[in-house]
C-alpha cells in the first residue's frame, strides 16, 4: 500500500484526498451505531418511558401553556421528525393553541419563512405557533452562582411548561451539545450569552471537548437551564446517514448526563502522540455553513497538532465568513496574540468566543483553508487558502519535511480526540 485515499465531508457533497501512506500516522473515526428504524415510534416509547421524570403526558393537562425550544439550521437536529411524535403525545392533554415553538437562535440570525419550514416541517409552520428567539424579548430571572446574569426569552419564561430537543455532539468549549444549551446560549440575552462565553470561562483548561464535570462553561449552563426550568429535554445521537441511533428523553440533566456517557463512547478516538500534520473539515453541511462555525473542527485538529504544525481543513463556507463581528475582529489584528490581548482588554467584543478559540489555535499552528470563500477574506482570517486538501498536503510537507506524521479526521468536530501523553 502505498497511500490511502479519504473522503471529507463538504457542503452537501464530499472531497476526496490521497494521503501517502508513509505519512499517514493516525485516522480518526468515530463508531457507527444503527439506525433505530421506526423512529417515530421510539420517540413516542421514550417520551413514555423518560429518564430520571414521569411519562411526559403526566406532566401536563389541558390548561398547561407549553414552549417548545428547538435548535436552528446550523444543527444537524432533525426537529422536523422528533416533533410530530412530541405534539401528538401533548396533544393527547392540550389544544396546539397551548404550544409556542421557538427557534433557539443565541446570537445566530433569524430563519426566514423557507428556512422554518425546512427545519420543523411544513405542516408544523402551518399548524402551530413557531418563532424565532427575540434576544431583546428576555427577562432577568436571577444571576448564577458565577454572577453571571440569567436572561431567558419572555415567551419560555411565561410558560408553564418547558421542553426542548437537541442533538449531542462534542462542543468545542461547552463538553457536549445538547441539554441545558437550548436555554443558554439558544434563548437567552446577548448580555447573558457573552457572560457565558467570556475571556475566563473560555480559557479555563476544562472548557473543552469531552469535559463536563469542572467545565465552568457546562456548569454555568446547567445552572442557568434550571433557573430557566426546564422541564423535559429530548436529545439524540445521530449516524452518519442521519439516523437516529438513541434517545434520551427526561430530566434534563439526568438524560443529558447519560447521552454524553453513550456519545464519548461512540466518538471518543484514543491517540498517544501529536502529529505535525492534521487534515480535517467541519463535518459539512450544516456545520460548515461559514467559516465561524468552522472554528469548531479547526479546534478539534488543534488538540493533536504539535506546536508549529499545521491543520488542513475543508469547510463550504458557502454563506460566507460568518458574523461581521467575527471577521473585523480577527481582519483589524496583525497577530493571534494581538486578538486575545484586545479581547481580554475589551470584552465583550462581538463573538469573541469564536475569535479566542481560532486565535488560541493560531498562536502555534498554521491554518490551510479549502473553501468556496474569497482568498482575500481567508487571509485576513490569518489562514492560508488553498485550493485542495491534496494542495493544502503538498505544501505542509514542503515546509515541514517529507517526512512529516498525518493525521485524518473526516468528520471533523463529531470525533472527540483522546491525547494520552
Amino acid at each position: 500500500m502505498t497511500s490511502g485515499s479519504f473522503r471529507f465531508p463538504y457542503g452537501t457533497s464530499f472531497l476526496e484526498a490521497v494521503i501517502p501512506a508513509r505519512n499517514l500516522a493516525a485516522v480518526l473515526s468515530r463508531t457507527q451505531a444503527p439506525g433505530l428504524g421506526k423512529e417515530t415510534e421510539a420517540v413516542a416509547a421514550a417520551l413514555r418511558n423518560p429518564i430520571g421524570c414521569p411519562p411526559l403526558i403526566d406532566l401536563v393537562s389541558r390548561k398547561t401553556k407549553v414552549a417548545v425550544i428547538v435548535t436552528d439550521n446550523t444543527r444537524a437536529c432533525p426537529d422536523d421528525r422528533l416533533l410530530p411524535p412530541i405534539l401528538d403525545e401533548l396533544a393527547q392533554k392540550l389544544p396546539r393553541e397551548n404550544i409556542t415553538i421557538i427557534i433557539g437562535l443565541g446570537l445566530h440570525p433569524p430563519l426566514n419563512k423557507a428556512e422554518l419550514a425546512q427545519k420543523v416541517g411544513e405542516n408544523i409552520v402551518a399548524n402551530y405557533k413557531v418563532i424565532n428567539h427575540d434576544i431583546d424579548d428576555v427577562v432577568e430571572i436571577g444571576t448564577t452562582s458565577r454572577g453571571n446574569p440569567v436572561e431567558v426569552n419572555r415567551r419560555v419564561v411565561e410558560a408553564d411548561f418547558r421542553l426542548s430537543t437537541g442533538f449531542i455532539e462534542p462542543h468545542f468549549f461547552a463538553g457536549f451539545s445538547g441539554g441545558g444549551k437550548s436555554i443558554a446560549p439558544g434563548v437567552s440575552s446577548r448580555r447573558s450569552i457573552c457572560r457565558n462565553h467570556g475571556f475566563k470561562m473560555i480559557e479555563d483548561p476544562f472548557s473543552r471537548a469531552g469535559i463536563l464535570k469542572g467545565n465552568p462553561v457546562h456548569e454555568d449552563i446547567a445552572e442557568q437551564a434550571k433557573m430557566a426550568r426546564l422541564n423535559f429535554i429530548v436529545n439524540i445521537l445521530l449516524n452518519d446517514d442521519k439516523e437516529i441511533t438513541h434517545i434520551f428523553a427526561g430530566d434534563p440533566l439526568l438524560a443529558h448526563e447519560k447521552g454524553c456517557e453513550m456519545e464519548k463512547a461512540l466518538v471518543g478516538v484514543k491517540v498517544n502522540h501529536k502529529v505535525d500534520v492534521t487534515i480535517t473539515s467541519n463535518s459539512g453541511c450544516p456545520l460548515d455553513l461559514d467559516l465561524y462555525q468552522t472554528c469548531k473542527g479547526i479546534d478539534n485538529a488543534s488538540m493533536i497538532t504539535r506546536e508549529g504544525g499545521i491543520i488542513i481543513v475543508a469547510s463550504s463556507c458557502n454563506r460566507g465568513p460568518g458574523p461581521a463581528a467575527f471577521l473585523d475582529l480577527h481582519s483589524g489584528a496583525a497577530s493571534p496574540g494581538e486578538i486575545l490581548e484586545k479581547i481580554r482588554r475589551e470584552e465583550p467584543v462581538g463573538v469573541q468566543w469564536q475569535n479566542q478559540i481560532l486565535a488560541r489555535a493560531q498562536l502555534s499552528k498554521t491554518i490551510y483553508l479549502v473553501s468556496d470563500l474569497d482568498p482575500e477574506e481567508v487571509k485576513k482570517m490569518l489562514m492560508l487558502p488553498v485550493p485542495s486538501i491534496e494542495e493544502g498536503l503538498t505544501k505542509a510537507l514542503q515546509a515541514l519535511g517529507s517526512s512529516a506524521e498525518v493525521a485524518v479526521i473526516p468528520e471533523g468536530p463529531l470525533v472527540l480526540p483522546l491525547l494520552e501523553i
